[in-house]
C-alpha cells in the first residue's frame, strides 16, 4: 500500500512540474484562435521543424522551464506545428514563415502582431517577445507607424531592427538605406544608431565599417569601448581565421589590407589580432618554411587543441597549391610528423583520449603519405601505453577506433 501511495505521489509531482512549463496546447491554428479570444489572449505560435536544432534546444530546454509557463501561459493560447506536416504546411504559407525556428504573435481576428525568428536563452527571448507585446514596438504597429510616414529617425532605427527580426530582409534593408540617408555623420556615430553597425550587411570592406574606422574614437566613447572593440576584434578574428585555415574566399579582403587596417587602430584583443596577423601572412603567401617553422616552434609549447590551428595553417597551404605538390612540401611535413609524435611521446603520461585524437587530426594535417611505416608503429606503441588507462567513454571509442586504424594500415602493407 505505501509502495501505490509513493508511486502515486511521485507520479503527481512529475505531472506537476511537466505542467509548469509553456503549455502548449493540441489545437488547430481555428480552435486557437477562438480559444484565444474566449479566455482574452493573443495566439502564440511556434512554428519548427523535426531537423531544426534551435527548435529542438527551445523545445527541451527553454520553453519547460517554470519562468517560461509563468510568462507565457497567462498571456497566450500557445500552439505548435511542424512547418512540413499536416496543417504547418499551409501556415508556413499564409504566414511567410522560410526560417526555423519562426515565432509568431497573433490576434484573435488572425492578424500578426509581431514576429520573431531564431531561438534564445529564455531571459533574452522574453526580452524579445515583449517587444511584441508592446504596442508602440510591436511589428504591427511600426508597419502602420511606417505607412503613414511619420516616424522619427530613432523609431526607423527601431523598424529595421523589428524588420531584421522578423527575418524580412529585403524590407529592413531598404529602411536601412531610407535611414542611412537621413543620418548626419554626428548621429551615425551616437549609441543609439549603433544597430546600424551590427547589420549583417555591415562588414569589412562595406561602407558603413568603412565609417566605424573612420570615426572609432568618437563611437567608442558613444557606445563603448567593450561593445566597439569586441565587434571589431570578432570581425577580423573570424576572417584571419578563415585565411588562416584555408576557408577564405577568392573575393575575401586581402591579408595585406587587413593587416594595414589592424595597425591602424588600437583594440582590446589587439595583440590577438597580431598573433594571428603572424601566422595569416605566410599563409596567404604560401610560404611554407615560415609556417612549418612556426608549427615547429608551438608544438611543445601548446595544447593539442591549441596546436590544430597551426597545423590548419600547413594544411591551408597544401589545400591551396595545385597539384602534384612540390617535393619539399612533403619532406617538411614528414619533419613535422616526427616531431609531433615526439612531442606525444613526451607527453604520453598526461594525454587525454581527446588528446588522441586531435593530434591525430593534426598529423593529418602534415600531407598525404607523410606518415612512414616507423611512424605508424610509434603511434601503435603509443596508444598501447595510453589507451587502458583512460576512462570508458565516447572519445575513447574515437580514440581507439583511430588507433586500431593505425594498426590496419600497418597490417594491410605486409600483405
Amino acid at each position: 500500500m505505501k509502495n501505490i501511495y509513493f508511486i502515486a505521489i511521485l507520479f503527481a509531482s512529475i505531472t506537476t512540474f511537466a505542467q509548469e512549463g509553456v503549455n502548449f496546447r493540441n489545437l488547430t491554428f481555428t480552435e486557437a484562435l477562438a480559444q484565444a479570444k474566449q479566455e482574452n489572449k493573443l495566439v502564440f505560435i511556434d512554428c519548427y521543424t523535426s531537423w531544426c536544432g534551435p527548435c529542438k534546444n527551445m523545445t527541451e530546454k527553454v520553453f519547460p522551464q517554470k519562468a517560461a509557463g509563468d510568462y507565457f501561459n497567462p498571456r497566450f493560447v500557445c500552439v505548435k506545428y511542424d512547418m512540413e506536416k499536416g496543417e504547418g504546411v499551409e501556415l508556413a504559407k499564409q504566414f511567410d514563415v522560410h526560417a526555423y525556428p519562426t515565432f509568431i504573435i497573433i490576434r484573435t481576428d488572425g492578424t500578426v502582431q509581431h514576429k520573431l525568428v531564431g531561438g534564445d536563452n529564455l531571459e533574452n527571448f522574453i526580452a524579445r517577445v515583449e517587444k511584441g507585446l508592446n504596442e508602440k514596438t510591436s511589428l504591427l504597429y511600426m508597419n502602420q507607424a511606417y505607412e503613414k510616414g511619420n516616424m522619427s529617425k530613432q523609431e526607423l532605427m527601431e523598424y529595421k531592427n523589428a524588420l531584421s527580426e522578423a527575418d524580412n530582409d529585403k524590407e529592413a534593408a531598404r529602411v536601412y538605406q531610407e535611414l542611412l540617408n537621413r543620418l548626419t555623420e554626428q548621429e551615425k556615430t551616437q549609441k543609439e544608431f549603433w544597430s546600424l553597425y551590427t547589420d549583417g550587411s555591415c562588414t569589412i570592406g562595406s561602407p558603413m565599417f568603412d565609417f566605424l574606422l573612420a570615426h572609432l574614437p568618437a563611437i567608442r566613447k558613444n557606445v563603448g569601448e567593450n561593445t566597439v572593440d569586441r565587434f571589431i576584434y570578432n570581425h577580423y578574428a573570424r576572417i584571419l581565421q578563415d585565411h588562416i585555415i584555408g576557408y577564405a574566399k577568392e573575393d575575401a579582403i586581402p591579408v595585406v589590407t587587413l593587416k594595414k587596417q589592424i595597425h591602424g587602430f588600437q583594440i582590446k584583443g589587439q595583440e590577438n589580432l597580431e598573433k594571428m596577423l603572424v601566422l595569416a601572412e605566410p599563409v596567404s603567401n604560401k610560404e611554407i618554411d615560415k609556417v612549418a617553422a612556426i608549427v615547429k616552434e608551438k608544438i611543445p609549447q601548446t595544447s593539442a587543441e591549441e596546436l590544430k590551428l597551426y597545423a590548419f595553417a600547413f594544411r591551408a597551404i597544401l589545400w591551396t597549391t595545385p597539384k602534384p605538390h612540390p617535393k619539399h612540401y612533403q619532406q617538411v611535413g614528414k619533419k613535422l610528423v616526427k616531431q609531433t609524435i615526439a612531442n606525444m611521446e613526451k607527453k604520453a603520461d598526461k594525454l587525454s583520449s581527446n588528446d588522441l585524437v586531435t593530434y591525430s587530426i593534426i598529423l593529418m594535417c602534415m600531407g598525404d603519405d607523410t606518415l612512414e611505416k616507423k611512424d605508424y608503429i610509434r603511434l601503435i606503441a603509443l596508444g598501447e601505453k595510453v589507451l587502458p588507462n583512460l576512462p570508458d567513454d565516447d572519445e575513447k571509442s574515437h580514440a581507439q577506433w583511430t588507433f586500431d586504424g593505425y594498426k590496419k594500415h600497418v597490417e594491410s602493407n605486409r600483405k
